[in-house]
C-alpha cells in the first residue's frame, strides 16, 4: 500500500510536468503563457473531481477548498505553479500537489473538516517572464499589486498577459477574491544539499533569509594597453577583483549561514588591448538575521569609499526582510515529525518562497524534503517518491491538528 501512495504524488507531478515539457525532460512554464493556463486548468479540474470547491482570483491564483462545518476560518497550504526557464518537475509544483493530496486524503479518511482547508496554486513566484516576483502571493496577501505596464521579452505587458490568461480560466472557474487564511503552510524541495548530506528526510524551516542584492559599478579610465605605464593606470577590472576578494574574505569571516555571490560581471569597453574603464558586477548576500546582512552592506559601502584610483557606486535594488516562522506551528511540526519516528533538521531557507510574503500577514510554517545532489532550477532536479510522501504525511498531520481537532 505504501508503494501505491508513494507513486500517487510522483504520478501527479509527472502529469503536471507535461505542461511546458521540454525534450531534455525539463519544464518551462512561465506565468500566463499557454502551458501555464493548461496547468492551472488541470490542477483546478483535478481538484474539483476530488470534491474541492474551486475558484481563481483576478491574478489567476488557484484556490481549492473543503469548507469547514464549524468555522469558515481558513487554514491554507500551497506553493507556485510557474517555473524558471529549463526547470525540473518539483520546484513549486510539489507544494501544490502536497497540499491537494494531503487535504484530499484527510477528507477521505475523516470527512468534512471543522475549519475550512484551502489549497493554493500561486500564479507566479519565479520572476521568469516579467521583471517582478511573488506577484501571485503579493496580490493574495494584499501586500502589493504588480505594475501592469511591466513587459516581457516580446513586449507583452503584465496586464495584457494576465487578462488574457484569467479570461481563459474564467470560462470554467469563478473569479472570487479570497479572504486571508488564519495560517499558511508550504512544503517544498530543499533546493540545496544539506538534508541529503546529513541523511535526513525532513527539514523544518526556522526562517527565510534576509536577502539583499546590489549592482556595483567601478569607474576607472579606459586607455591603451601598451602605452600606459602600470603606475598610471586606473584599471576598473583590477579594482573590482580586489573589492570582490575583500568581500569574500568578509563573508568567510562572518561565517555560515551567510552566503555571498557575485553572479554577473560586465567589463567595458571589453577589448583585449584596452584597459577596462568600467566594470559592473552584482552582489547577492543572504542570512536569516537582518543585522548580519546590514553589517555586510556597511562593509561593502566602506570598501567602496576607500578604493584607490577609481570611483565605486553601490546601488541596492533588492532588500527582502527575513521571515521568521511561527514558533507554535514550528514546534508542532517538530512534535509531529518525532511522533512519526523521523529525524529532522531545523534550518533557514536561503531561497525565497511565497511563504515569506504570506508571513507578512499571517502565521506561517514550512517544510523541506531532500533534493538529490542539492540540484534545483534544472531538469536534473529530483526528489525520491518516499521523501515526497514523507513531506505530505507531515503536512497532513499538521492539517489534521489545525482543522479537525
Amino acid at each position: 500500500m505504501k508503494q501505491l501512495t508513494d507513486q500517487k504524488v510522483n504520478d501527479y507531478l509527472t502529469h503536471l510536468g507535461k505542461f511546458g515539457h521540454l525534450e531534455n525532460g525539463g519544464v518551462t512554464r512561465l506565468v500566463y503563457d499557454d502551458d501555464w493556463v493548461a496547468a492551472m486548468a488541470f490542477v483546478l479540474d483535478d481538484a474539483r473531481r476530488r470534491g474541492f470547491k474551486t475558484a481563481i482570483d483576478s491574478y489567476g491564483n488557484g484556490f481549492m477548498s473543503f469548507p469547514g462545518k464549524k468555522s469558515q476560518q481558513i487554514v491554507a497550504a500551497g506553493s507556485h505553479l510557474d517555473t524558471v526557464n529549463q526547470a525540473g518537475l518539483y520546484d513549486g509544483a510539489y507544494g501544490v500537489a502536497a497540499a491537494i493530496l494531503a487535504m484530499n486524503e484527510l477528507v477521505d479518511q475523516y470527512g468534512q473538516p471543522n475549519q475550512t482547508m484551502t489549497s493554493v496554486a500561486f500564479s507566479e513566484e519565479e520572476g521568469s517572464r516579467f521583471p517582478t516576483s511573488f506577484s501571485g502571493s503579493k496580490h493574495y496577501a494584499g501586500v502589493q499589486e504588480t505594475d501592469p505596464t511591466l513587459r516581457d521579452k516580446q513586449g507583452i505587458t503584465f496586464s495584457q498577459a494576465r487578462k488574457l490568461a484569467v479570461s481563459q480560466l474564467a470560462d470554467r472557474f469563478p473569479i472570487v477574491e479570497q479572504p486571508l487564511p488564519s495560517e499558511f503552510f508550504e512544503v517544498h524541495i530543499e533546493q540545496g544539499p544539506v538534508l541529503e548530506e546529513k541523511g535526513l528526510p525532513i527539514g523544518i524551516v526556522s526562517a527565510i533569509c534576509e536577502q539583499k542584492r546590489f549592482t556595483v559599478t567601478v569607474h576607472g579610465q579606459a586607455n591603451h594597453a601598451g602605452t600606459t605605464p602600470q603606475h598610471l593606470r586606473k584599471d576598473a577590472l583590477k579594482a573590482a577583483v580586489r573589492l570582490i576578494e575583500r568581500l569574500d574574505e568578509q563573508a568567510q569571516k562572518i561565517g555560515e549561514p551567510l552566503v555571498f555571490t557575485v553572479g554577473e560581471l560586465t567589463v567595458a569597453p571589453g577589448s583585449a588591448n584596452v584597459i577596462p574603464g568600467t566594470v559592473t558586477f552584482s552582489v547577492d548576500v543572504r542570512h536569516p538575521e537582518q543585522a548580519v546582512v546590514d553589517r555586510f552592506e556597511n562593509f561593502l559601502r566602506a570598501q567602496a569609499v576607500v578604493a584607490p584610483l577609481v570611483r565605486v557606486d553601490v546601488d541596492r535594488w533588492m532588500d527582502s526582510r527575513p521571515a521568521v516562522m511561527d514558533s507554535r506551528l514550528v514546534h508542532q511540526f517538530e512534535q509531529l515529525v518525532t511522533q512519526k519516528g523521523l529525524n529532522y533538521l531545523k534550518l533557514p531557507s536561503g531561497a525565497g518562497h511565497d511563504t515569506q510574503i504570506m508571513n507578512l500577514k499571517v502565521p506561517t510554517a514550512m517544510l523541506f524534503v531532500p533534493s538529490k545532489n542539492g540540484i534545483s532550477h534544472s531538469p536534473a532536479e529530483y526528489t525520491a517518491p518516499a521523501d515526497l510522501r514523507a513531506g505530505i504525511d507531515v503536512l497532513k498531520a499538521q492539517l489534521y491538528q489545525e482543522c479537525y481537532e
